[in-house]
């Protein structure tokens, strides 16, 4: 007998939901919508994960959907949100990548248009093997080993955001951060490089805390605390362009980590 869904199943949905819109928006070129899409689809991956450990835990079922919607909403969505205004807004770019049509895309990619046509491909292929790894590490339970995928994605849209100025806060130094995205999408290779490097993270053994409270207190929560609080400033200061800058920190996090004795 087939049983409802489940809370956090239905979460899950919605986070599948709003990556899969993403992507039909992305390829209308409405990238402002697409892009807030997939950060509506990171808080439902939140309350999921809370729902599930609220209802006494997940299930299998509920772990494989959790993967699959992530592979889209942080894996196939913000490379497709990356593809398009990098295509619109790199020098070498031709007329027809500027705009979100597929037909004659391909005899399109040559020159230094091909690097961000690879980019947006390094972005999927390393979600999907950054999340069935997962799927198969049973260590990851207090903690991760690479970089999350949400938090990859979250990336790359967040610079998409932030090269247009939209929800860009007047913080010291935002011109830079504007011109630093804006410099990074217009870049082609330097584009593919970072999608490398941070593909490279993904799948690494890189050990980096989980954002979850081990228990009430300062003690022990330490790492996670600091990086709430360091967060929390930097959107105050630089709102949707604070994300790469917490993602700086958070792959630092295992070394100012060690600052703080390990407790039980």
């Amino acid at each position: 007998m087939a049983r409802l869904p489940r809370l956090p199943d239905l979460l899950t949905t919605a986070n599948l939901g709003c990556g899969m819109a993403s992507v039909l928006l992305a390829a209308q070129g409405q990238l402002t919508e697409a892009c807030w899409l997939v950060f509506a689809a990171a808080l439902f991956d939140v309350f999921d994960g809370l729902a599930a450990r609220a209802l006494g835990g997940g299930t299998p079922l509920g772990t494989q959907l959790d993967s699959l919607a992530d592979l889209v909403s942080f894996g196939v969505a913000p490379a497709f949100a990356v593809f398009w205004t990098a295509s619109i807004l790199s020098d070498t770019a031709s007329a027809t990548l500027a705009y979100p049509r597929l037909s004659g895309l391909l005899t399109s990619v040559d020159g230094t248009a091909w690097p961000v046509f690879a980019s947006a491909i390094v972005l999927v292929i390393a979600s999907c093997w950054r999340l069935a790894k997962f799927n198969l590490d049973s260590r990851q339970t207090s903690g991760f080993l690479g970089l999350p995928t949400p938090s990859n994605g979250l990336f790359w849209v967040s610079v998409v955001l932030g090269s247009t100025g939209v929800a860009v806060h007047p913080g010291p130094g935002h011109d830079a951060l504007i011109g630093a995205a804006q410099h990074l999408l217009r870049a082609p290779y330097g584009l593919l490089v970072l999608s490398v490097v941070l593909a490279g993270l993904m799948l690494s053994e890189l050990p980096l805390p989980s954002l979850k409270f081990k228990h009430r207190g300062w003690k022990g929560n330490e790492a996670t605390l600091l990086l709430l609080g360091a967060g929390v400033l930097l959107v105050l200061l630089y709102g949707v362009l604070a994300v790469p800058l917490i993602l700086i920190i958070y792959l630092l996090s295992p070394l100012w980590g060690k600052l703080f004795p390990k407790n039980a």
